[in-house]
């Protein structure tokens, strides 16, 4: 027997100290509900546990990001459905009654007034449906105003001076600023020439202008016109055109320049017969010989002259085949040569600079690169083909009435295409609710507490504990028998 050291009560007590960390941390698992609470718990599991709970929490968030996309891609394919119906439905309408003969011009011009509404509709709904302030139909907002690109174009006015033209030539005066500034403040770089005739056979010259790249000067130019002569029904026209000495053909043309005649006049032009064409064989020059000329030295003729009757038939000889425009001497002149300098812009080259839309990407996943792209497209009027839609003259009409349909063919395939996109998103999304409840469960397993088995556990080491005090207790009288030992000596 010894008493220095007491092997018995060291021994219950280091049991006991053990069962109480094994109760403390059974209670710990059974508290939290979690069986690792720190790394040394399993260490290897908390290693696993933390990577699996990345991925859980960046697919929740992914699923987050999805119904945004679906609510982004509903607001944008909403906002196209109002564009195509009632808008685009109502100007198709309203050009298909202005198709009718039994409309006058002044009825025309009420239709053109809704469609001018309707145009702008359109675009206030492309350029104000936003989604958490991004813009899902127009590009977004800039600090400085869209620029175009510069451009050159060389324009030749070619204008029949005789005593009848007079109203038409003021008309022409007063809206060449308009013309020329709207060409100019987007850029494109505007020369401009003047031909004027008269009744070449009866002794009046073809005269020609100075080119020039200053709108002082061609004003001044037109200002110095005299109406005078004429009197019969055909009059001097292709000498305007292609006089070999004073004719619009004779000007030097740059040659990166876009290339556009404009004939005004009131009356139809005097036409050589050499091919029996019908012409008054007034001339030596032939209507379509001319025609192919212009169109062989890329030269687009259009023409500002009567609606009806022998002039529209033969003169549009002279603008069909060269890629030009019939306008109505009648209409309204500065609407039509706005809509002619918007196509002369886009032949000069200018295009807006800075004001592509940008492509939305989707984080639909909780990884690097699992992203899903979304293409936007403008849909303002210059950008779907609704820019040019006039229906005065009613030539314009079929041309509108195309433009139109196309623009209702592109408006549909791009809902279609919004519609494709939310539902791959949805399939995108059930993938990845799956994925995120599997490795819920899959950490489920690591992580969580089996509260039964440690409910047993925790049973068992409070048992030990008791019985390992009560061993300690007994361990402590060991000792005791030295003391009887002692006294009996």
């Amino acid at each position: 027997m010894i008493v220095n050291h007491n092997l018995s009560a060291m021994n219950a007590y280091n049991r006991s100290k053990n069962n109480n960390i094994n109760a403390s941390k059974a209670m710990e698992k059974l508290s939290t509900g979690l069986s690792i609470n720190r790394a040394g718990d399993n260490a290897a599991g908390l290693s696993i546990s933390e990577k699996m709970m990345a991925q859980i929490r960046g697919l929740q968030q992914a699923e987050r990001n999805i119904q945004d996309g679906v609510s982004f891609l509903q607001t944008a394919e909403g906002a196209l459905e109002e564009i195509e119906n009632p808008n685009l439905q109502r100007m198709r309408e309203l050009v298909v009654q202005a198709g009718n003969d039994t409309l006058t011009k002044e009825d025309r011009d009420i239709i053109q007034q809704e469609i001018d509404q309707i145009k702008k509709s359109i675009d206030d709904i492309a350029n104000y449906t936003e989604f958490n302030g991004i813009k899902p139909l127009s590009p977004p907002a800039i600090k400085e105003p869209p620029k175009w690109t510069p451009g050159n174009a060389d324009i030749m006015f070619i204008i029949d001076r005789t005593g009848s033209m007079g109203g038409a030539i003021e008309k022409v005066k007063s809206n060449i600023d308009g013309f020329v500034n709207r060409l100019n403040s987007n850029g494109v770089d505007v020369k401009l020439g003047l031909v004027t005739y008269g009744e070449v056979n009866s002794g009046e010259p073809v005269i020609k202008k100075e080119f020039t790249g200053d709108l002082n000067t061609f004003k001044a130019n037109l200002n110095s016109i005299s109406v005078y002569g004429g009197g019969d029904y055909y009059e001097s026209g292709l000498e305007g055109i292609a006089d070999p000495t004073n004719g619009a053909i004779t000007y030097s043309f740059r040659d990166e320049a876009p290339k556009h005649f404009i004939l005004v006049t009131d009356a139809p032009v005097h036409d050589n017969n050499a091919d029996l064409d019908g012409g008054d064989n007034l001339s030596t020059l032939d209507i379509d010989g001319v025609a192919n000329d212009l169109k062989s030295k890329g030269i687009k003729l259009t023409v500002v002259s009567n609606m009806y009757g022998e002039t529209n038939t033969q003169l549009k000889r002279l603008s069909d085949p060269t890629g030009g425009d019939y306008l109505d001497i009648s209409g309204n002149f500065g609407t039509q040569l706005d809509a002619l300098a918007g196509k002369i812009m886009i032949e000069a080259g200018a295009e807006y600079d800075g004001e592509d839309m940008p492509a939305i990407t989707l984080q639909v996943g909780a990884n690097s690169k699992e992203v899903f792209k979304v293409e936007l497209y403008d849909t303002r009027t210059f950008k779907i083909g609704l820019n040019d839609v006039q229906v005065d003259p009613i030539e314009e009409i079929q041309n509108a009435l195309s433009n139109i349909d196309n623009t209702i063919a592109l408006i549909s395939g791009r809902r279609a295409k919004y519609g494709s996109y939310v539902n791959a998103l949805e399939h995108i999304n059930n993938n990845v609710t799956n994925y995120s409840l599997n490795l819920e469960a899959a950490n489920s397993r690591i992580l969580d507490t089996d509260m039964a088995k440690e409910t047993i556990n925790l049973s068992k080491t409070s048992i030990m504990q008791e019985a390992s005090s009560a061993m300690l207790k007994q361990a402590n009288n060991l000792p005791n028998g030295v003391l009887e030992l002692l006294r009996k000596e």
